[in-house]
């Protein structure tokens, strides 16, 4: 299976429990949305953090949603691109992944030493119930293309597997990378040239 989803999302989670609160980054956003600080056009901020385990904080752009993301009990950086995906999995794949370290880097340089992400795993979530049910079948077809087109990403191996095994949830995979050699530079640098020559 490789049929682009209509949305598809990156998350990236904390390495720590940040001493910067959810509240914290609304202002941050917000600025942002002023400056232009990310690619995009950016439209405003919408505060969630009374919903438990829910989006937390979230950036509402033209493109993409970015949510300071308080669900599963992690706290990440929760990038769905819901429009201009391009046509290929791998390439949809290739574009969420960049955008979503731009928007993970961007936020660090806001709190240096405060905020870190793990960059070695990520969820990778498939925000289409008709041709991504939650389900071991649809796993076990695109498990093959997962893993080639992340360690191709990567350039390193990376595990694959399901996120959660409810099928009334949403389908999403946990990608880690198996080396402990990971290089966040050497990625961002793979992915920019990718891109580049799409």
């Amino acid at each position: 299976m490789t049929i682009v989803p209509k949305r598809l999302g990156v998350k990236f989670s904390l390495k720590q429990q940040p001493t910067l609160q959810p509240e914290d980054i609304l202002p941050i956003f917000q600025r942002w949305i002023q400056d232009h600080s990310i690619d995009g056009m950016l439209i405003d901020v919408i505060d969630y953090k009374h919903v438990p385990d829910g989006p937390g904080i979230v950036l509402i752009a033209d493109e993409f949603d970015l949510a300071y993301d308080l669900s599963d009990g992690e706290i990440g950086l929760y990038y769905v691109r819901k429009r201009e995906l391009p046509d290929t999995l791998k390439e949809a794949l290739r574009l969420v992944i960049s955008r979503a370290l731009a928007a993970a880097r961007a936020l660090e340089a806001e709190a240096p030493g405060d905020i870190e992400f793990y960059y070695r795993s990520a969820k990778i979530s498939f925000l289409d119930r008709i041709h991504y049910r939650n389900e071991p079948e649809i796993f076990e077809a695109i498990r093959s293309i997962m893993t080639e087109t992340l360690g191709g990403i990567f350039g390193i191996n990376v595990e694959v597997a399901r996120q959660y095994d409810d099928p009334r949830a949403v389908f999403a995979l946990r990608c880690t990378a198996e080396s402990a050699n990971f290089d966040i530079e050497a990625l961002i640098a793979r992915l920019d040239a990718s891109l580049q020559s799409a």
